[in-house]
């Protein structure tokens, strides 16, 4: 049926609730908005009433319905589109994009649960155990909480900054659960607020390579740009024991050992540590049936890196051999309770006491782990050894991280200085001597 017009008028609330149908009852009615050019109410044959916009788009008419209740909303709806209209856009096609854009984000899944496939397909079984556990923990603990709620795509860095910006000014948490009255706030948790973000980051970018037909809605949007946070990186350890400390460290574990101040298998783990270079996990979580004395090798059947063999050294051999053995205990370092391995938690501490003990300063990142550190910096510094045979030695799968294995002590890096600066000054001397060396003066007459 034909659409009949009628003089504009205002479209306020009292016209849209006193509209009737047109009188013939077959006929459309429109009445246009005397404000707007193209802002209507259009009531049909059924009394069905709509607010319209209508705009010329390749020479033809084009009309758009308003979803609105009101004749204002409706009125600020058309101001919008007229406003799109004249600058070159399609309001039609503009809404049908944001249409399809609330419709996709509807139908994507949720940023918890993209964290919780992250943690049960990717890490519990592609990294450490110890590294799977704190990703699960931060997922649940603190960016579920948060954010989890938040359809994956339609996460944005506006709700990553928001997020980091309120993560990192919580207080860090006690682990005494009644800490004393008089007790000083505990600064920000910043490092634990990085943390967050780079497991955030590991799981955004796992979902867009892994999952992204059923986590996007099939509409895959653009990846976000992290360095906008300014995350630090994992800093580079610049302290390593000397030879006299390590020397110090050994002599205070035998010393506290004898004395009954550190337990045995815990002065076993610390010597097993520093003869093997092991992880602390890897040496707590040894059991005897690892070590094959035929082929001369402890295997570890799984550990960060996948399967590991480190040869049984002469200085190995003799602490297994001094070892105490429970009955039914298959750990090589028990804790108090035989049937449980040692926990690194208290290797960590316990090994703390002993640089006290041998007075050994710490600095940035000195625990257990600067160990490791230490074996493999004499390994791979090592001139007889290659480099493959060393990674074999450390336990490293790639160069790359072998590299960051290495250090050059502060004594090394002396003794090389003024070997080198020697070395420049007999070069000089010799050149001195084949020939007259005529002072340059900068006067002349």
């Amino acid at each position: 049926m034909s659409k009949q017009t009628e003089p504009k008028k205002k479209i306020t609330r009292a016209v849209l609730e006193n509209a009737q149908p047109h009188e013939d009852g077959k006929t459309t009615r429109l009445i246009w908005d005397s404000r707007l050019t193209g802002f209507g109410l259009r009531i049909r044959p059924s009394g069905a009433k709509t607010f319209v916009y209508v705009y010329r788009a390749n020479g033809k008419p084009k009309w758009a319905t308003i979803k609105a209740t009101t004749a204002d909303d409706a009125f600020d709806q058309a101001t919008e589109m007229a406003n799109q209209y004249h600058r070159g856009k399609d309001p039609v096609a503009e809404r049908e994009e944001a249409q399809r854009e609330a419709n996709r984000k509807t139908n994507a899944s949720t940023v918890g649960y993209m964290l919780d496939l992250f943690v049960a397909e990717h890490a519990r079984s592609q990294l450490a155990e110890k590294t799977a556990a704190e990703y699960e923990r931060t997922a649940n603990k603190i960016l579920k909480p948060e954010i989890g709620k938040i359809k994956l795509a339609a996460l944005t860095m506006e709700d990553v900054h928001a997020l980091f910006d309120r993560l990192s000014k919580r207080p860090r948490q006690r682990r005494s659960k009644k800490p004393s009255p008089n007790a000083k706030p505990l600064p920000p948790a910043k490092a634990q607020a990085e943390g967050a973000m780079r497991m955030l980051r590991a799981g955004l970018n796992w979902s867009r390579s892994k999952k992204k037909a059923t986590l996007y809605g099939n509409a895959l949007p653009p990846p976000l740009d992290f360095k906008e946070l300014g995350l630090k990186g994992t800093k580079r350890r610049t302290r390593l024991f000397t030879e006299n400390e390590v020397a110090r460290l050994l002599a205070a574990t035998d010393t506290m050992a004898a004395e009954g101040r550190l337990q045995p298998s815990t002065a076993l783990a610390v010597r097993l540590i520093f003869a093997l270079g092991a992880r602390a996990g890897e040496v707590c979580k040894l059991q005897w049936s690892y070590i094959d004395r035929e082929a001369g090798l402890i295997i570890w059947p799984k550990t960060k890196t996948g399967q590991l063999e480190k040869p049984i050294t002469p200085e190995v051999e003799r602490l297994l051999k001094a070892a105490p053995r429970f009955v039914g205990s298959p750990w090589v370092c028990p804790a108090t309770d035989p049937e449980l391995p040692l926990r690194v938690d208290v290797l960590g501490s316990a090994f703390k006491r002993v640089m006290k003990e041998a007075e050994v300063t710490g600095g940035y990142g000195i625990s257990s782990h600067t160990i490791r550190h230490w074996f493999s910096t004499k390994t791979y510094t090592d001139s007889d050894l290659p480099m493959a045979v060393g990674m074999a030695v450390v336990g490293h799968k790639s160069v790359a991280t072998a590299m960051r294995y290495t250090h050059v002590s502060r004594e090394v890096l002396a003794e090389a200085a003024r070997s080198a600066a020697a070395r420049r000054e007999r070069t000089v001397e010799a050149a001195a001597k084949k020939g007259k060396v005529v002072p340059i003066r900068g006067d002349r007459e």
